[in-house]
């Protein structure tokens, strides 16, 4: 079983011999990952997939997510499977130890991430749109968000979504009626639907960083007016904790064959008006 999702010798000879990885430890910033230390790093991703996220695969497709008054409750074994993937900073792997990450080459955390996913593609889900929207925050984000959100994600304390399809609004995302009206404080309020959220809402952890597609109030139409927020389930105290429940509501989730470990919502801003 293990050697059909993941082939560790096709592995080791794009690694090695095709694209010889171990000549990255001649730079500085790759100094630590030799041959002995990329075959270790593979050799720990296999065992945890094989031991550990596996089995998770046909329990989360058997027992799916349930809703129940706009909360989503995700298969327990999951939550298990979720704190191995935090233990062994899986989840930003070649990213900056500074935000929690590993550092590691990106081409030695796409060879272990295979093992991972296929390992169970719906746990991997969160993780994916994690580290998405990490990267975000990395790159645009100010230094504030920073250090509100980036090792809290990089980390999988909190997780993270893309919410941008609406139901007028499917792959053209210019036609989006979302909107965003600017608070005294700088902050903006949020109002609109949005459906086909991948973890839009669930119990995996306790915070959900959503990055919403809307459009500020007299932007033009079209893509060219469209912005991008970070709305958080939660509000973020000054010290870090978490403060009062957003304006965020889970209305519901789709039914996804094959993806059932995986809640894809229908997600409401603003409809309590805050």
């Amino acid at each position: 079983m293990t050697q059909i999702f993941a082939d560790r010798r096709d592995i080791d000879f794009v690694l090695h011999e095709q694209l010889e990885v171990s000549a990255l430890s001649n730079f500085e910033k790759f100094k630590d990952f030799g041959r002995k230390v990329v075959d270790m790093i593979l050799t720990e991703a296999r065992n945890l997939s094989v031991k550990e996220i596996l089995p998770t695969s046909k329990i989360g497709d058997t027992l799916g997510c349930t809703f129940d008054k706009g909360e989503v409750t995700i298969p327990h074994e999951f939550k298990h499977a979720w704190e191995l993937l935090k233990e062994g900073e899986w989840l930003a792997p070649s990213d900056s130890p500074e935000w929690g990450g590993q550092g590691m080459p990106e081409v030695v955390a796409l060879a272990a991430r295979e093992y991972l996913i296929n390992g169970n593609i719906t746990l991997m889900i969160y993780a994916a749109l994690t580290h998405g929207s990490a990267r975000l925050v990395e790159t645009f984000g100010t230094e504030q968000l920073k250090q509100t959100y980036l090792r809290k994600m990089f980390t999988g304390e909190w997780t993270g979504t893309m919410v941008l399809t609406e139901p007028e609004a499917g792959s053209d995302l210019g036609m989006l009626t979302t909107s965003a009206v600017k608070n005294d404080d700088g902050t903006y309020s949020i109002t609109g639907n949005k459906i086909f959220i991948s973890s839009g809402e669930h119990d995996l952890v306790p915070n959900i960083v959503h990055f919403v597609l809307a459009r500020i109030e007299g932007a033009p139409p079209g893509s060219g007016g469209v912005s991008l927020f970070l709305v958080p389930k939660y509000l973020v105290n000054e010290d870090g904790g978490l403060g009062a429940r957003n304006d965020v509501v889970c209305t519901g989730i789709e039914e996804k064959m094959g993806l059932h470990g995986s809640p894809t919502c229908s997600l409401s801003f603003g409809s309590k008006g805050r």
